[in-house]
């Protein structure tokens, strides 16, 4: 591995952070990956710093589809944005580029917005508090 693909990987490894939607057991895993390439290449944390600035981390579904798993939910997508259904009259919605969610409300005809937050872990949140969990055997309080 060349240095300069060394810096391009400890860029991206930065990125992993938990307000990102990584785990805080991949976010450590991923600090510990940028001192090692930093220690086997002998790049100073300048050398880092002054590396050409990325764009923000882009997100994958995968963070979202376990999270709604853990709750029994399906989610749907198409492109950068997706949905999961609580329920018959709650839909969450996702969009991936800005890690926005909201859930509307249906009531009759109407459908409202009763909730608008942003990253999985507020949405790990909303879940544990408004969600039944399911299990293929049983259903959880």
């Amino acid at each position: 591995m060349r240095t300069e693909d060394a810096l391009r990987k400890i860029e991206l490894l930065r990125q992993v952070r938990v307000k990102n939607g990584a785990l805080p057991t991949e976010a450590e895993n991923a600090l510990r990956l940028v001192e090692a390439l930093m220690v086997r290449h002998a790049i100073k944390r300048e050398d880092v710093s002054a590396a050409s600035p990325r764009p923000t981390s882009r997100m994958t579904w995968i963070y979202w589809q376990e999270l709604l798993n853990e709750f029994g939910l399906q989610l749907s997508r198409f492109g950068r944005r997706g949905n999961a259904a609580i329920g018959n009259d709650k839909v969450i919605y996702i969009k991936l580029g800005t890690a926005q969610w909201w859930i509307e409300q249906r009531s009759g005809d109407e459908r409202q917005t009763s909730v608008r937050d942003w990253g999985v872990e507020s949405l790990r949140n909303y879940l544990n508090q408004h969600a039944r969990r399911y299990s293929l055997l049983r259903r959880e309080a």
